[in-house]
């Protein structure tokens, strides 16, 4: 019986030019490479109104499956859209395969729920349109992940720092 060897891939982290990773993607997966660049819709302005746009989800980074024995990785720089792979001094990072196959596990919650983090950003004045403080201006300070805005909000001379869903939020 013949001894069959098992091809062990890992996942590997590249850098796209700007803007070019949808590109390094599809000239990737033309020559046959495994790669994964996880999408998120995204709330941008276009003619005035916010619109849902399908993006990466980590702009410019693009995960790919190699095996250091049976892949050809020559080709992979000069790729078009292909910037390079990310490195730790000369050692090229291996990004946990747990990691990619928990993005692609959740990625359809990330696609199905836009993802509006350039809205706002720091020093902007909002409107409070919700809650007790509705009416409200406040200056916005930053985002404290997806879920919550930080801004400053003056209560009886004092200035206050509230954690707000930006859902909550309009720009004054």
């Amino acid at each position: 019986m013949p001894l069959t060897q098992t091809i062990e891939r890992q996942w590997y982290l590249l850098t796209s030019k700007p803007f070019k990773d949808e590109l390094a993607e599809i000239e990737l997966s033309k020559q046959g490479y495994e790669v994964y660049r996880p999408l998120a819709q995204r709330l941008r302005k276009q003619r005035g109104k916010l619109v849902k746009k399908t993006e990466s989800l980590f702009p410019r980074y693009l995960f790919i499956a190699l095996s250091e024995l049976a892949d050809n990785w020559a080709p992979i720089r000069s790729t078009k859209g292909v910037s390079q792979f990310v490195r730790f001094g000369l050692q090229t990072a291996i990004v946990p395969t747990e990691l990619v196959l928990n993005l692609k596990q959740h990625e359809q919650a990330l696609s199905e729920r836009a993802i509006d983090l350039d809205r706002f950003h720091q020093g902007d004045v909002v409107i409070l349109t919700e809650g007790p403080f509705r009416g409200l201006n406040g200056v916005f300070m930053s985002y404290d992940g997806e879920e919550r805005a930080i801004i400053l909000l003056e209560i009886l001379h004092k200035q206050t720092k509230l954690a707000i869903s930006p859902a909550k939020l309009l720009a004054a």
